[in-house]
């Protein structure tokens, strides 16, 4: 991954400007292997900006949208703030600025869906190859300059070899692009790629920070089965943040800290897929991959304003995957549109015979079977039907607190009113209170302690290929070895491993009292989540989901194993919320994921509520306010760049030009004389 560098040569502003900007530029080939590998000579920089630049000039802007041709334009612009101590990390982010500008007249990455880029690649104005190219800008630019996510691991060093295999297929077969074919896709980095992929698989663990499987997790070979192109991996919360307590989201101890896209360093990016939600939200590749054990596709798919499904635990397979618990683990996408998350779950399902599976149904009664899953398997994309809500009933699960979150609460006043307005029955408790209010509380539960100490023991041990830690020399083959390695690099474990510490200490061994104290919580997490909790709901009042605002239903759907989908809703305004997303959320019985995405897809239809995050650096604007504000300086321009500060939408253009409008007033008030000289 290219990181921040310092390397300076001295060149004149003019003389710089002259170079990149003149006649005489001549036109380079776009250096693909630039975006990948390090760029660390201002020669060679320079040489990938005049490259960008060149073509840049070739363009006809104005055949072009103002919307795109605008950012191309004001990407050029930029190339004047180079100076004569210009580091090469600052031409490489000038560079990639234009770059992203420039991709932005072929195709909107933010807006454009899977089956979008299909039709361009078909009508031949799109090419995998190019497609993975910017990806691979989109990547450089906001994971390792402007503001530096840390949202993706790693990169496949086969992708563009991929995608020109891909494009080669296509041009003997042009009814190949369709689905995940030829779509570059982020995996979390717990989900396993085969050691010829050159990607470890490390759950972001100094310990496992070498762990070249020798085969492909299963997921990931249907994934490959379909065309899809694995782009690379992504940060997450270490080991799916279960190492410790009082960890911050998003943070590893091999990796570093993820940033939300929408207000870096500011609001929570959620966990533990936390790398999979920054790295969707900033259009880093088409689509992501989380997993969730309770929570973590769910909740950083509403932190990062995007979908997200979590399917029913076995629809997708978890073997080859850096387990948390069996009773509760999956994978599942995360996109910007149900329509993506549809396509993607279609490539994901499938009968794994070497995963661990769970029965089904309110006593466990329903044998999850090779002939039961294939005959709960669909093609997702059939259910994308605006009216999906016309006629289902759906159970309020819980209100937000109108005093504590009111502007929460208006969204989901507002969400109702759609979800009516579209043709549903909405349903509360018999005191008008949230459906979760007739439900017992859950007893306290450590089965995911319980399985843990199994499940990542049986991990270790099946591994083919020694996992080395991070001193290239020590071998990992159990959960003392991690803990011991850990010890030993204390001054890198920043939050500790207390989670690892307490689960290591259980006695697994069956008829052991911590055996049977498993056996029977997770008996009640079953009873109380089934039985007692969501069957108990949907039945009683003849629900097709339970719904709520965030995360309302994922604790209960997650013991239970049951599948929901989250869709953006608004965005917070009320003071000192920083317009964090709001998501509405639905949840319903197992293998329910057409249903679910059938309701999804008409509610993110009827409100459009997605906006995309501006992703611009503000340093220089916030500094400008602030002198602003010592001096007693307001006005329209001091008004504006408040409003522009903030707003988690506004592009750098939107940035540079009203800090530009404040800095000319600020100065003009400061030396009045002299300007009217």
């Amino acid at each position: 991954m290219v990181k921040k560098r310092k390397a300076f040569k001295v060149l004149a502003v003019p003389v710089l400007c002259a170079m990149l900007l003149g006649n005489t530029v001549p036109a380079y080939a776009l250096n693909a292997n630039g975006m990948i590998a390090e760029v660390t000579t201002t020669t060679a920089a320079l040489n990938e900006l005049k490259a960008a630049v060149a073509e840049a000039k070739k363009l006809n802007l104005k055949d072009y949208p103002a919307e795109y041709s605008s950012q191309v334009k004001h990407a050029l612009a930029r190339i004047h703030n180079l100076n004569p101590n210009s580091a090469v990390y600052k031409i490489n982010q000038t560079r990639l600025q234009l770059r992203v500008a420039i991709d932005s007249l072929t195709i909107d990455l933010q807006k454009s869906t899977i089956a979008d880029m299909q039709a361009m690649v078909k009508e031949g104005k799109l090419s995998y190859e190019r497609l993975v190219n910017m990806y691979l800008a989109r990547i450089d630019l906001y994971n390792s300059h402007t503001v530096q996510l840390d949202a993706v691991a790693s990169i496949n060093p086969n992708a563009l070899q991929l995608a020109r295999q891909a494009d080669a297929a296509v041009k003997a077969d042009p009814s190949k692009a369709a689905g995940m074919f030829g779509i570059p896709v982020l995996i979390k980095d717990n989900i396993g790629t085969a050691a010829a992929d050159g990607m470890p698989t490390t759950a972001g663990s100094i310990a496992l920070a070498n762990n070249y499987t020798a085969d492909d997790s299963f997921v990931v070979t249907l994934l490959k089965e379909s065309g899809a192109i694995i782009l690379g991996k992504t940060n997450l919360s270490e080991f799916a943040n279960f190492i410790t307590r009082g960890m911050r989201n998003g943070y590893s101890t091999l990796e570093g800290q993820v940033l939300n896209p929408y207000l870096p360093g500011v609001l929570d990016v959620s966990g533990s897929s936390s790398g999979s939600g920054s790295a969707g939200a900033a259009a880093l590749a088409a689509i992501t991959i989380g997993t969730e054990t309770s929570g973590s596709i769910l909740s950083p798919s509403f932190r990062n304003s995007l979908v997200g499904l979590k399917p029913t635990v076995g629809l997708v397979s978890r073997s080859g995957i850096i387990p948390l618990s069996h009773s509760q683990d999956t994978a599942g996408p995360m996109g910007r549109s149900v329509e993506d998350v549809a396509t993607l779950l279609t490539a994901m399902q499938g009968y794994d015979p070497d995963d661990i599976h769970i029965n089904m149904g309110i006593d466990n009664e329903i044998i999850v079977d090779a002939a039961y899953l294939n005959a709960h398997t669909e093609r997702y994309g059939d259910y994308l039907n605006k009216d999906g809500l016309k006629g289902k009933t759906l159970g309020v699960y819980s209100i937000p607190d109108k005093e504590r979150q009111p502007d929460v609460y208006e969204t989901f006043v507002k969400a109702i009113q759609v979800l009516e307005n579209q043709g549903a029955k909405i349903v509360y408790a018999s005191n008008g209170e949230g459906l979760s209010s007739e439900l017992k509380a859950a007893p306290a539960s450590k089965v995911l302690f319980y399985d843990f100490k199994q499940d990542i023991e049986l991990y270790l041990k099946a591994q083919k290929n020694p996992i080395v830690a991070s001193d290239n020399q020590t071998v990992i083959t159990s959960l003392q070895d991690i803990i011991d390695y850990n010890k030993k690099h204390l001054n890198l474990l920043k939050y500790g491993q207390s989670i690892l510490e307490e689960a290591v200490a259980y006695d697994m061994t069956p008829g052991s009292n911590d055996y049977q104290a498993y056996e029977e919580q997770r008996a009640a997490d079953i009873e109380y989540s089934r039985k007692n909790g969501i069957n108990y709901l949907l039945n009683k009042y003849s629900l097709d989901g339970l719904i709520g605002m965030n995360g309302a239903t994922t604790g209960i759907a997650a013991r239970a194993g049951y599948p929901s989908i989250t869709v953006p809703a608004g965005y917070r305004t009320a003071e000192g919320s920083n317009g964090e997303p709001i998501n509405l959320q639905f949840t319903g019985d197992a293998f329910t994921e057409e249903q679910l995405i059938q309701m999804g897809y008409a509610f993110e239809q009827a409100t459009k509520a997605r906006v995309a995050p501006g992703m611009a650096v503000k340093d220089r604007l916030k500094q400008l306010i602030d002198d602003a504000a010592a001096g007693n300086f307001t006005g329209p321009e001091y008004d504006a760049a408040v409003a522009v500060y903030k707003s988690n939408f506004a592009t750098q253009q939107e940035v540079d030009k009203t800090g530009n409008a404040l800095y000319y007033k600020l100065y003009l008030s400061w030396w009045p004389d002299f300007f009217k000289s």
